[in-house]
């Protein structure tokens, strides 16, 4: 399975088969160039500008939104409600946490998560191979926050997103806190991974820190 970071928190997700699935695509605002590619499915966490550009996307990809379970383009998700602010959605609403799996991959992205998870939540997800985290801060978990969700969660693969960049018009954090004292590699954009690989990461998290260039 290949996995593609295309800046902000939007994924291209293909599996051995030829399936795509592609997470909260952004629109021009972001400063990313649009993710102009074909999905089969697509995962909307909350319905900001910077998650919800589900028409930049070709092929009539099926849209997956809101908690409970779903079924698209052949795949399972579910979702999870949380919120996007520590005040239960006051301050910027909802936020949905979605899990799904391909290539018998347990993938978990969490949009905006704007707080540390209950032990319900966290329990709630199951076990999770893939995590993909914010980790920019101001309007989500900041770099501490998002090592504690990790701790919550206990993923076998992390991979950060949600920070600043040279491209991101609006300011968050730089992920050089949430990386700190961590084993990381960094395979420009893609990140190849497979269940095989997976069963080989026994020594904690392996921190992913992809490239959207």
């Amino acid at each position: 399975m290949k996995i593609r970071w295309l800046g902000h928190s939007c994924f291209r997700i293909e599996d051995g088969s030829g399936k795509v699935v592609v997470t909260d695509p952004f629109d021009e605002a972001v400063g990313y160039p649009l993710p102009r590619i074909r999905a089969d499915a697509v995962t909307v966490s909350h319905d900001h500008h910077d998650h919800n550009n589900v028409e930049a996307l070709q092929g009539r990809p099926a849209v997956v939104k809101g908690p409970g379970e779903k079924e698209a383009a052949g795949i399972r998700f579910e979702g999870f409600q949380t919120y996007h602010d520590e005040e239960k959605g006051e301050l910027r609403g909802d936020n949905t946490i979605f899990c799904f799996e391909m290539d018998g991959v347990r993938i978990c992205h969490l949009g905006d998560l704007g707080h540390l998870l209950s032990e319900e939540d966290a329990a709630a997800l199951g076990e999770v191979d893939v995590l993909m985290i914010p980790v920019g801060g101001v309007y989500t978990i900041d770099a501490g926050g998002a090592k504690e969700v990790v701790g919550q969660i206990k993923p076998k693969v992390v991979i950060p997103m949600h920070f600043m960049t040279p491209a991101l018009t609006f300011k968050v954090d730089p992920p050089d806190r949430f990386l700190s004292g961590q084993k990381v590699e960094r395979p420009a954009t893609t990140f190849e991974v497979s269940k095989e690989r997976l069963a080989e990461e026994v020594d904690g998290p392996l921190i992913v820190l992809l490239d959207y260039r």
